[in-house]
């Protein structure tokens, strides 16, 4: 996904920008202590493209303040992530001496610059734009974020500058990824799918900062595994490198058919690992929970890991719960074989017969009737149900617990559209 980064001095706005952009749909946030502000992550969607927002610290070029090194450091890793930078100077205030600082130092990073001169939501004061075309920038827009003016040009303009998305290939390859906590076994993992060292594997936490790939077959299959950093709560992220990481980690989510979720049983489930299931189903991708090192769990034990899964994560009751340890190898057959079981699972089109024969055991939405249920989609399996009233979402999640029942999609979420037909009265 590209990724734009929102430089410039403190106070002009970049947050508000961030949040105008993005509209807060989701966003990894960054901490780090004393920092009195964050470093954010965001989507924005813009005529059916998207690409990645970063919200940074504000500069201080030269400046002996103590935390000034720290939010340096952010911005560079910031700016060498990105694709476009958004710089933004404050158009109420005028142009400052640490502007033209400031676009110095962008001009060195070699990427493009769009400058935006926040601020405009007055015509009084909309002359004020003019002296920043002395900085010097092909691209620049007048723009308010409180106001939400100017944007549109902004996102039409970032949408030519970015290129083009790749033309999708249908492929049979099964793109699996590899979540989790830092130490919780990931790359272990990837090396026993793989039968060989292909990731690094330490017992230090966060050995691996980019996503590892690698390709098997298995029983016939192409498989693509990706092996990802560990998520760590946001509190704990220290470098900026590793905030990063994380980053495209999630974003590798969108990108995959199968997430395994794999956490450390001598730990247990935490409230990042729920985070990290709740991330994958909400991409509308297929989950396995895979806890590992059942090889340190004495066997009498063993079998209170899958009941003892389930009741940490009662809304997950769908998903298939493989205890594994990727140091022995014990049980990773069996936990690839599941992966390609969801696959050809979210492959499966239910015939309208089938459906048509659902439909009648369903039980109607309070004062309402149902006339039809089809599905519309797969990869993940999409049903559209016609209802004659609006249905609250406690119907819904019977009409899901009802199709799984007939139809299965273990693992899989299975997404329900409603369509509102009115019934007519015979005069």
């Amino acid at each position: 996904m590209p990724i734009i980064a929102i430089v410039g001095r403190k106070n002009v706005g970049k947050s508000t920008i961030f949040n105008r952009l993005t509209g807060m749909r989701y966003s990894i946030v960054y901490k780090e202590p004393g920092v009195t502000r964050d470093r954010v992550y965001g989507e924005v969607q813009w005529c059916g493209r998207s690409f990645g927002l970063i919200d940074t610290g504000g500069f201080f070029p030269d400046e002996d303040f103590p935390l000034a090194t720290s939010i340096q450091n952010q911005i560079e890793t910031a700016l060498e992530e990105a694709d476009i930078i958004y710089f933004v100077v404050d158009g109420r205030s005028g142009l400052k001496p640490i502007d033209e600082e400031i676009s110095s130092e962008l001009r060195k990073v070699n990427k493009p610059i769009f400058l935006l001169v926040n601020k405009i939501d007055d015509r009084k004061i909309k002359h004020n734009a003019a002296e920043f075309y002395r900085l010097g920038h092909k691209k620049m827009f007048v723009v308010s974020a409180e106001g939400g003016i100017g944007f549109g040009d902004v996102l039409e303009a970032t949408l030519k500058q970015l290129p083009a998305p790749p033309i999708s290939k249908k492929t049979s390859c099964v793109r699996l990824l590899i979540m989790g906590r830092p130490n919780s076994g990931k790359s272990t993992l990837l090396n026993a799918f793989l039968r060989k060292e292909r990731a690094i594997v330490d017992v230090k936490p966060g050995t691996t900062r980019d996503p590892v790939n690698a390709r098997i077959t298995f029983n016939g299959n192409d498989v693509e595994i990706i092996d990802t950093a560990g998520i760590r709560k946001r509190s704990r992220i220290k470098e900026p490198i590793e905030f990063y990481s994380v980053m495209r980690a999630i974003n590798m989510i969108e990108q995959t058919d199968i997430t395994i979720l794999i956490f450390d049983t001598t730990t247990g489930i935490v409230d990042q690992d729920q985070r990290i299931a709740e991330l994958v189903l909400s991409k509308a991708k297929g989950l396995i929970i895979a806890p590992n090192k059942i090889d340190l769990i004495e066997p009498n034990e063993q079998r209170k890991i899958i009941p003892s899964t389930i009741r940490s994560m009662p809304y997950l009751d769908f998903v298939p719960v493989i205890p594994i340890s990727a140091k022995t190898r014990a049980n990773v057959p069996a936990l690839m074989q599941k992966v390609m079981d969801m696959y050809e699972e979210s492959n499966k089109i239910a015939e309208q017969g089938t459906l048509d024969d659902i439909t009648k055991v369903l039980k109607p939405p309070p004062r309402g009737e149902i006339f039809m249920l089809r599905q519309v989609g797969h990869r993940p399996p999409v049903f559209q149900v016609t209802l004659s009233s609006p249905a609250k979402e406690s119907y819904i999640k019977y009409l899901r617990h009802v199709i799984r029942n007939y139809l299965g999609f273990a693992g899989i979420p299975v997404l329900i559209r409603t369509k509102i037909r009115k019934k007519y009265r015979r005069r």
